[in-house]
């Protein structure tokens, strides 16, 4: 099959984690045999009143990316500017890829503005039409008055609309005819199991150690609740003999607020700013557990790597990290000071399964099994 791959989220040279996650679903569907180019447009804030660049390149993986960037001061209108963008993908699309490439599917990622383009596209070409979403931001988004209408005939004219969690399927249901809800599949993320690999802990009988990941920002409501857990811990040190190794990685401007707390709180804390994946994989090799206080996930990409690595998780009871923990690979806890004390009190006191742990998330989120999946949808839509 020839699949063509839209995308506003994507990996630039100036931003290479940008839609790291949309471009690992790429790379999996690529190990199924497809024949699969992106064709990606990324706005960024800049200085300049307008610029545009275009790439064409394959990366590491054999996919051929075709990126459009545009730099601007005008960020934000253009972003919402999108029979714009529509125009540009679909130039680019004529000129630099149909004359040697068919596609047989349109499948886009995240419904704005990526899933509204793929739809004006996939009524042009007469092709069917796939959108995965990863947005924390569907209900926001439905409030806009004419975007949300292209949003929503968007998801209604897909072939197969994707959540990457059933947390995510009921934040769309409720903007989708009785009707149309058997067009949700559920297919999680990419966890790289050959970076994020099970290992046998060191036993030191004497530390816990805990790790928690995120960008510790001050947004207006910030998703991430570092404090409950600082908290909770500063009570639970007072409780045990062993000595608690809390390991903080993740930069933003929250950091120096986090680490007067701690002292503050008397909780030993390493912030170690950003890291990259491998070097991620090594803290939670050596922690006891992965920690993750927050208010709201769509999947929860990094429990599931914490998880992968058999390291149990305790982390908030929300959204769908709810679909990922349970009792036999961690705890999860209301998002208060007494719960998050009385859920680490029951892990450490409790004996987890961790290579059975990594070898379950293994099975669901690993690139050949989500590749397999999407695949599978694929051939339903066409068949």
């Amino acid at each position: 099959m020839n699949i063509l791959f839209l995308s506003s989220w994507y990996p630039t040279k100036t931003n290479p984690n940008f839609g790291v996650f949309v471009k690992e679903h790429a790379h999996a569907i690529k190990t199924t045999g497809n024949e699969i180019i992106v064709l990606a447009i990324v706005i960024h804030r800049s200085k300049k009143i307008y610029s545009i660049s275009l790439s064409d390149n394959f990366d590491k993986a054999g996919v051929r990316t075709v990126l459009i960037e545009l730099n601007t001061c005008f960020r934000d209108i253009l972003y919402h500017a999108v029979p714009l963008q529509y125009y540009l993908v679909k130039s680019v699309f004529k000129k630099k890829i149909q004359p040697h490439f068919n596609p047989d599917i349109i499948h886009s990622n995240v419904i704005f503005p990526a899933g509204i383009i793929g739809h004006w596209l996939s009524k042009s070409l007469n092709k069917p039409h796939v959108i995965t979403e990863h947005w924390t931001r569907i209900r926001h988004f439905m409030q806009t008055p004419l975007i949300s209408y292209w949003g929503k005939k968007a998801y209604e004219g897909a072939a197969r609309i994707l959540p990457v969690s059933f947390y995510l399927q009921q934040e769309i249901t409720p903007y989708l005819p009785n009707n149309h809800t058997n067009k949700f599949r559920i297919i999680g993320n990419v966890i790289d199991s050959n970076i994020f690999l099970y290992k046998e802990k060191r036993q030191i009988t004497n530390e816990l150690k805990l790790c928690s990941i995120a960008t510790w920002s001050h947004l207006k409501d910030p998703a991430k609740q570092p404090e409950l857990l600082i908290h909770a811990l500063s009570e639970l040190q007072k409780e045990i003999d062993q000595t608690i190794l809390l390991t903080m990685i993740g930069g933003g401007d929250k950091v120096p607020e986090l680490k007067k707390l701690c002292v503050d709180k008397s909780v030993k804390a390493d912030f170690t700013g950003y890291l990259e994946k491998p070097e991620i994989a090594i803290k939670l090799q050596d922690s006891d557990f992965f920690v993750h206080p927050t208010k709201v996930e769509t999947f929860g990409v990094v429990v599931a790597e914490a998880l992968l690595t058999g390291t149990p998780v305790i982390c908030s009871n929300v959204s769908a990290l709810k679909e990922l923990v349970n009792d036999k690979n961690g705890i999860l806890c209301n998002n208060t000071v007494h719960d998050w004390l009385e859920g680490i009190r029951s892990a450490i006191n409790k004996d987890f399964e961790r290579k059975q742990i990594a070898l379950d998330i293994k099975q669901k989120y690993d690139k050949t099994n989500i590749g397999i999946a999407i695949c599978e949808v694929y051939n339903e839509i066409l068949n």
